[in-house]
C-alpha cells in the first residue's frame, strides 16, 4: 500500500486525451451510427460524412471535439455492403452513438435525384455532393435484383404479373377503340336477317306472272323469269340459270371487295360435262378457250380456289381445286365419294397451267380430300342450296358453320340477292 501524500509517485496525473488522427481503412462493426456515404464515380474512395455527425454529437452531449474517435472507411475494400460507420467514445458509450444516429438522419437524406443520370445524391443542409454511382454499388444492386427476381419466379409472381399486364392492355384497347367504328363479325354476315321490305319483294316476285322476266344480267346474258326464280321456294330443285347467275354474283362480290374475300374462280354448271363427256371421256380442248386471259383477266394458277359444280343426274355436288392448300376436295351433302371426278380435275389443272402459263405442275403430291365434316341434308331437294352455300362460305374463308335448318333462310336470301343482282 502506497504511503499517504505520495500519490503522484505511483499514480501519474490524468491528462486530457489528445486529438487522434484519422486512420483508414478500418473495419466497420455491427453497431454504431448509420451515416450516409458519398461515393465518387469511377474507382475513387468513398468518403463518409462525419463532420455533421461530430457537430451533432457535440451539441447533444456537450463534450469536447477530441472526445470522439472517427474513422474513414474505404467501401471498395469490403464485400459487405457498407452503409454505417462506428462513432463511439473511448469508454464505449454505445447509447450516445445511437442517439447521434437518430439526429443524423434528420440532417442528412438521400432523397435527391441527379437529373443527369437518375442516380441518388447525398444532400445535407449546406451542400449537395456528387451522385452515388460507382461500379461496385451497381454490381451489388444488380446482384440483389437477380436474387429478388429468382424468388419472385419461385412464388409464381411472373405469371401473376403477366396476367395483370394483359388485363391492362385489354382495358387500354377498349379505351382507345371507344371512338372507332365497331368491327364487323365476319361469321355473322352470312346470317344477316332480312328486312320487311326485302321479304315483301321476294314474296311478290314468287307470286308474279309466270313468264315475267324479273332481272337480266348483261355480262352473263342470263335472264331470270318468275318461273325460274320459283325454284328457290321451299321443297324445289334448283335450276342451272339460278345457280349460274348466283356464281356470277359471287365473283362480282370478290371483285368489289378483293381484300375481304379469297381470290376464286367459279365455273358454271356446264363446265364439267364439257370436260368429261360420257361418250368421248376426258377432253381438255372442249374447255380450253373458257379460261383465256382475254375473257377472265387472270390465270387460274393465280387463284386460291377453283369451284366446279357437279350435276349427277338429280343430285348436285361440288368439287374444289384448292391451290392455296394444294389439294383436291369433293363435297357432297350426302357424303358420297367420286375419285374419278378429282382425278379428271387434277389432269385438267396440269393441262391448263401448261397451256396458259407454259409451266409443268406436279400434282402427284396433292391430297384428295372427301370432306366429311360438313353440313348434311336429310331431304331430297336441298342439295343445290347446300352446294351454293359451300361455295359461299369457302370463298369467304369460313368454315361450313351452318345446318339444314338454315336452308329456308338461305333460299329467301338467295332470291333477294338475285333480284338485286348483288351478292352480300
Amino acid at each position: 500500500m502506497a504511503p499517504p501524500g505520495n500519490h503522484h509517485r505511483y499514480y501519474p496525473e490524468v491528462k486530457s486525451p489528445l486529438r487522434r488522427q484519422v486512420h483508414a481503412p478500418s473495419p466497420v462493426r455491427k453497431f454504431g451510427l448509420s451515416c450516409p456515404r458519398q461515393v465518387v464515380s469511377g474507382n475513387a474512395v468513398g468518403v463518409l460524412l462525419t463532420s455533421d455527425c461530430n457537430s451533432l454529437e457535440r451539441k447533444k452531449l456537450d463534450l469536447p471535439l477530441d472526445y470522439y474517435r472517427t474513422e474513414v472507411v474505404d467501401v471498395d475494400d469490403y464485400d459487405d455492403e457498407v452503409d454505417y460507420v462506428e462513432v463511439i467514445s473511448d469508454d464505449d458509450e454505445v447509447e450516445n452513438a445511437v442517439d447521434m444516429e437518430e439526429e443524423s438522419e434528420k440532417e442528412v437524406s438521400l432523397d435527391e435525384v441527379n437529373p443527369k443520370n437518375g442516380s441518388f445524391m447525398v444532400v445535407d443542409e449546406e451542400a449537395v455532393t456528387d451522385d452515388v454511382c460507382s461500379f461496385e454499388a451497381y454490381r451489388k444492386a444488380l446482384k440483389s435484383a437477380e436474387n429478388r427476381t429468382s424468388k419472385l419466379k419461385a412464388r409464381g409472381f411472373g405469371g401473376f404479373l403477366r396476367e395483370r399486364c394483359r388485363g391492362l392492355l385489354r382495358s387500354l384497347r377498349s379505351f382507345f377503340r371507344q371512338d372507332e367504328e365497331p368491327v364487323e363479325d365476319v361469321r355473322s354476315e352470312p346470317f344477316e336477317p332480312l328486312s320487311k321490305e326485302e321479304l315483301t319483294a321476294v314474296k311478290d316476285a314468287f307470286s308474279a306472272n309466270f313468264h315475267n322476266i324479273l332481272v337480266s344480267h348483261e355480262n352473263s346474258n342470263i335472264d331470270i323469269t318468275v318461273e325460274k326464280l320459283r325454284c328457290l321456294k321451299p321443297g324445289q330443285w334448283l335450276n342451272d340459270e339460278v345457280i349460274n347467275l348466283y356464281l356470277v354474283l359471287l365473283k362480282e362480290r370478290e371483285a368489289r371487295e378483293p381484300k375481304k374475300f379469297l381470290k376464286c374462280h367459279f365455273f358454271n354448271t356446264f363446265f364439267f360435262t364439257k370436260l368429261v363427256n360420257s361418250a368421248t371421256g376426258y377432253n381438255y380442248n372442249a374447255v380450253r378457250r373458257w379460261t383465256s386471259m382475254k375473257k377472265l383477266g387472270y390465270h387460274l394458277i393465280d387463284c386460291d380456289k377453283i369451284f366446279i359444280p357437279i350435276h349427277m343426274n338429280i343430285h348436285w355436288t361440288l368439287a374444289v381445286i384448292n391451290i392455296k392448300e394444294r389439294k383436291f376436295q369433293y363435297l357432297d351433302s350426302y357424303k358420297g365419294r367420286e375419285p374419278r371426278i378429282l382425278d379428271a380435275l387434277g389432269r385438267y389443272f396440269v393441262d391448263e397451267v401448261r397451256d396458259k402459263n407454259e409451266v409443268d405442275v406436279d400434282v402427284s403430291q396433292w391430297r384428295q380430300e372427301f370432306v366429311q365434316d360438313l353440313p348434311e341434308q336429310s331431304n331430297g331437294f336441298d342439295c343445290g342450296m347446300f352446294m351454293l352455300k359451300y361455295m359461299d362460305f369457302y370463298s369467304r374463308g369460313l368454315d361450313l358453320c351452318f345446318t339444314e335448318e338454315h336452308m329456308a333462310y338461305f333460299r329467301v336470301r338467295t332470291a333477294k340477292e338475285i333480284l338485286q343482282l348483288r351478292a352480300e
